[in-house]
């Protein structure tokens, strides 16, 4: 059994390698020069690691994720720490009982107090929650935080009025009752130490696997009335799509919104970087969203003289060569994205699976078991002989 994989990020280069152990022959391509999706990384001239697409750190609580990842790499811990510059200062993020005193200095204690009483048990609650509480108290602490980062963050992040978004985008911002120094909370939070992509290069490894980079989906196929119309003499018994569905279907139902970034790279003295990994800056007068120092990154020495930062600023989609980096979420876009979905659904053989063709966000993690699932998927719809 053939299998075609677009897209040579997370989601499919987990899919490719368990087809593959399952048996089939798998040809994974890339419309770009490289494999590892958005968490492609390499060594600038300096030799700096950094991440190309903006920073990618490796969690979750998925055993199953981690068992499948952990042999194709190096391991070494790596928990971090961000913040969140807001009035002229950086507060930790995310959003603990620090922040609420710094923020709300004549109620911040109070607050804190209100918040354990009215969610006994629970470790942290969003924004949303406490702008729809009872206590006035909570609903001023959250209408502070959404006023001063939520709001223009979201703004600013997707080019929308925060009315106009969907309230799990707006306001799920989380807000932990005990402070935290760590970003996440989950239990295995591990960096490839030569780099994630060395990483995607060791699970695409296999004998059954072949790469093609630099190849886009439509000189293989098109899709007519609902079928696979193959362009070349190679045909595939399934495919499994992890690009863009609109662009897939010729956009004929209209074109989803995704927003891209632009990337300032500048170099300072080791002293002259920035306080923790990333620094966020919900502000609008500041032209990034946030910023990434990466002396801080596993695989770059401790010792380094100088450091690489590295702005992201984002924006709509302009140029054929933009990359869609999120998904804008309306309840237009979802609706939107159902349509194409259904085209999807009904053609037979063929399987979308991932962040741009499932039209959401995900993390690593996320994108990794989603791919195990869609191979999983494919092998017990489409294979001879299933295990």
């Amino acid at each position: 059994m053939r299998a075609l994989v677009v897209g040579a990020g997370c989601c499919g280069a987990s899919a490719a390698r368990r087809l593959a152990e399952y048996g089939w022959k798998v040809t994974v391509i890339d419309r770009r020069s490289h494999i590892g999706g958005n968490a492609y990384d390499r060594r600038d001239g300096h030799g700096i690691l950094y991440h190309v697409y903006g920073p990618h750190v490796f969690f979750t609580d998925q055993e199953r994720v981690w068992s499948f990842l952990s042999p194709f790499a190096r391991w070494t811990p790596f928990r971090c720490a961000l913040r969140v510059w807001i009035e002229g200062d950086s507060h930790p993020m995310p959003f603990q009982p620090e922040t609420l005193r710094q923020l709300m200095p004549e109620e911040g204690d109070a607050v804190v107090s209100a918040l354990r009483h009215a969610f006994p048990g629970r470790d942290r609650v969003t924004v949303l929650e406490l702008l729809n509480a009872s206590a006035p108290l909570l609903r001023r602490a959250g209408q502070r935080l959404y006023d001063c980062d939520c709001a223009p963050y979201n703004q600013k992040q997707w080019g929308l009025r925060p009315e106009e978004l969907s309230p799990e985008v707006i306001a799920r911002a989380p807000v932990y009752l005990e402070a935290r120094r760590d970003f996440r909370p989950e239990r295995f939070q591990f960096m490839p130490e030569e780099g994630f992509a060395a990483l995607f290069q060791s699970i695409l490894a296999h004998p059954a696997i072949e790469v093609l980079t630099g190849t886009n989906s439509s000189a293989l196929m098109e899709i007519v009335s609902g079928q696979i119309v193959w362009k070349t003499r190679r045909t595939w018994d399934a495919v499994l799509y992890t690009g863009r569905l609109d662009e897939l279907f010729s956009f004929r139902k209209g074109v989803l919104p995704y927003r891209t970034l632009k990337f300032d790279l500048e170099y300072h003295g080791a002293g002259e970087g920035l306080p923790c990994l990333a620094l966020y800056y919900p502000e609008l007068e500041v032209p990034w969203t946030r910023r990434t120092d990466y002396r801080y990154l596993p695989g770059n020495p401790p010792e380094l003289d100088k450091t690489l930062l590295v702005g992201e600023r984002p924006g709509p989609m302009e140029k054929p060569w933009d990359d869609p980096c999120y998904v804008v979420l309306t309840e237009q876009s979802k609706a939107l994205h159902r349509s194409y979905r259904e085209l999807l659904d009904r053609m037979p053989h063929f399987y979308g699976a991932g962040r741009l063709a499932e039209f959401r966000y995900y993390n690593m993690d996320e994108a990794v078991g989603r791919g195990l699932d869609a191979a999983e998927e494919i092998h017990r719809k489409e294979g001879r002989n299933p295990k």
